[in-house]
This record gives C-alpha cells, sequence and structure tokens, in this order.
C-alpha cells in the first residue's frame, strides 16, 4: 500500500507564505498526503484564508507561540493519532518540488532504519545555490557545521546518504520512530532542536538519510529577520541551545572544546562585527550562552516572541 504522510506546516504571522507552501503541496505526486497547519498564535487566524483556498486543510491553532518546537509537536501528536505512516514537518516559507515526497518516502523505504528523512534545499530567491544539504556536530563555538551552503545546487548532492542530522524546514519522519523516541525537546523552543532529536535517535539505534532527488525551496531565515540579519532572537536561541545540547549529549572534552573555541574567537568576532555595526548579534549570544549555562527561561516577550 502506499503509505499515508501527514504534513505539518507551521504558521506564525507568515499566511502569505503558508498559503503559497500549501499551494505547492497541491501539486505533489505522492497520492496519500494530508496537510494540516499549525497557527502558533498569529496575531490574525489563518482559518478563515486557508479554508478559502484549501478547504481539505485541517487548521490546529494555539493561544500562544510555542516555537517551532512545541507548535510541530502538536502537529505531530495529531499526525500519530490519526495514525499516519510518515509525519513532513515542513516551514510554511518553503515551496516543495512536485516529485520531492516520493522521492523522500521511496527513500524511507530503501532504508527500514531511516527515522528521519531530508532533501537538498536551495534558496528562493537563487535555486540555483544551495541553502543546506545536511550538518554534522562540531562542537565548536556554533556547535553545527552546515555542508554545501552557498554551493553551487547544479549537479551537486545529489546523492542518497547516511548523514548526521538534517534541517528541520523539511524533515520527514518515521511514525514508528517518533512514537520510541518522542517528538522535538520543547525547551528548544527553535533552532538545534533537529540536531538535538536526530541524537536521541541517532543512539536509539535508528539512522538519519538524505536523498538529493527531493529539492526544496526556502526563504532563508524568513521568520528572523533574512539570511543577512545578524542578531534578535536568532542568534540568542541558537547560542542557548548549543548549551543546552551540551549538557544533554556533551562529554567533558566536548564541553572544554567548545569553551575553548568561544574564548579564542569572540574577540574576533566581536571586533569585526562592530566594524560592521552588528555588534547586537555578539551581545544576543553572550547572553544566550549565559542563560543556557544558568539554565534561565526565554525571555520571550523581550525577544519579540510572544
Amino acid at each position: 500500500m502506499t503509505p499515508n504522510v501527514l504534513a505539518i506546516v507551521l504558521n506564525w504571522n507568515g499566511l502569505d507564505d503558508t498559503l503559497a507552501c500549501l499551494d505547492s503541496m497541491a501539486r505533489l505526486t505522492h497520492p496519500r498526503v494530508t496537510a494540516v497547519v499549525v497557527d502558533n498564535g498569529s496575531r490574525v487566524s489563518p482559518r478563515a484564508s486557508i479554508a478559502e483556498r484549501h478547504p481539505t486543510v485541517t487548521v490546529l491553532e494555539n493561544d500562544r507561540n510555542l516555537g517551532y518546537a512545541g507548535g510541530n509537536n502538536v502537529g505531530i501528536a495529531h499526525a500519530l493519532a490519526a495514525q499516519a505512516d510518515y509525519v513532513w514537518v515542513l516551514n510554511n516559507d518553503t515551496i516543495v518540488a512536485p516529485t520531492s515526497l516520493t522521492a523522500l518516502v521511496d527513500t524511507a523505504a530503501r532504508h527500514p532504519r531511516a527515522a528521519a528523512i531530508g532533501g537538498k534545499i536551495v534558496r528562493a530567491d537563487d535555486p540555483r545555490t544551495v541553502w543546506m544539504t545536511w550538518g554534522r556536530v562540531t562542537w565548536l563555538q556554533s556547535l553545527i557545521a552546515i555542508v554545501g551552503q552557498g554551493e553551487s545546487a547544479a549537479g551537486r548532492f545529489d546523492e542518497e546518504r547516511r548523514v548526521p542530522w538534517i534541517p528541520g524546514c523539511s524533515i520527514l519522519f518515521r511514525a514508528a520512530a517518533l512514537r520510541e523516541i518522542g517528538p522535538f525537546d520543547h525547551n528548544y523552543f527553535a533552532y538545534h532542536e533537529d540536531v538535538e532529536w536526530a541524537a536521541r535517535a541517532t543512539r536509539a539505534g535508528w539512522e538519519i538519510w538524505y536523498t538529493g532527488a527531493a529539492e526544496v525551496r526556502h526563504a532563508v531565515h524568513g521568520s528572523s529577520g533574512g539570511a543577512e540579519h545578524y542578531g534578535g532572537f536568532r542568534k540568542y536561541l541558537s547560542a542557548r541551545n548549543s548549551v543546552l545540547y551540551a549538557r544533554q549529549h556533551g562529554r567533558p572534552w566536548h564541553w572544554a572544546l567548545m569553551a575553548s573555541a568561544i574564548l579564542s574567537t569572540l574577540p574576533f568576532q566581536f571586533a569585526r562585527r562592530r566594524l560592521r555595526g552588528e555588534q547586537e548579534g555578539i551581545y544576543m549570544k553572550l547572553r544566550g550562552w549565559r542563560d543556557g549555562l544558568l539554565g534561565r527561561p526565554i525571555p520571550l516577550r523581550e525577544l519579540g516572541l510572544e
């Protein structure tokens, strides 16, 4: 039987992007896919607009912003209750190629221990350029390294391979893996929750796979100021959550490596960013590292996330 896929599109004050994403999903070649929009407490409910353009799409509305992790967890719970075979988590600022889901499902079928499968993510403003393929954990200042970012997409990264982790803007989860491992860790709110989930899956004996046959266009950092914006909640959360990740999955030598990388590179990074008037981003990272170490809650209202 053709696997049943439930796709989750998380919306937070981004109705136009969400509608465009749903438009692209209507052209998918996979015959059994159902879309669910989870609204994360947007200023204006998207329900009426979505019903008018995509009447078969279910809309679940949260009364506040639960972040990427918490918002998608609402959709994941809905998908598992609906007995979906796979759960496809998509950023609302993505446009999916018609064959993308078919390619993801085919890869999952070839690798029964694949807990999650991702594809080639290209920039929406320049589809010839890769935004991301997969990533690895470096334990340096930024915790992670992204493979393929800024490189040409033409004839590159077309393979199918096992990888450490895949980006959260497009992840096809095997429902059986979600039932065993659980959903995202809601304490991350946003950023690095995909890295953390992959670590749990790998530790439990599952695998993470990538296929270049599945292409998705992504409006890079569409909800956090754009790709060129250095600062704001993105830098705070990335720094804070790198500490959370280290506390959960790191060993003493990982901590030492990360600390030495931060201390040795931060002065040079601050000087460079100050010349560009971007020192706010460094301050936000420092605050994020501090709050992660001290276990402080995320100041959602101050960051504009409430």
